[in-house]
């Protein structure tokens, strides 16, 4: 069965640079957002750790008033990789 997505029309040369300009300038953005995030990734490890403690010892709301308080069991455990906070896009 021919479907429309099985084929694709011919992109102009105005349209394939037009692309790759785009492409580029996602890329700057990318690669300055993951420097920067990378930069601070100390702070942002002091973060998740007062977010975990926070939600283990006063818990959330889940109602109004109403908390619950995270087990540690519940907690689930860090990634052992480099790219386990990794900006992703």
């Amino acid at each position: 069965m021919k479907r429309v997505q099985d084929e694709k029309p011919e992109r102009s040369k105005e349209v394939k640079a037009w692309m790759d300009e785009e492409i580029d300038a996602q890329q700057a953005r990318y690669d300055a957002i993951s420097a920067e995030m990378e930069g601070i990734q100390e702070k942002r490890n002091g973060w998740i750790a007062r977010f975990l403690t926070i939600i283990q010892t006063k818990g959330y709301n889940t109602n109004g008033d109403m908390r619950r308080a995270i087990t540690k069991d519940e907690v689930p455990e860090r990634p052992d990789r480099p790219d386990a906070d990794k900006v992703v896009w």
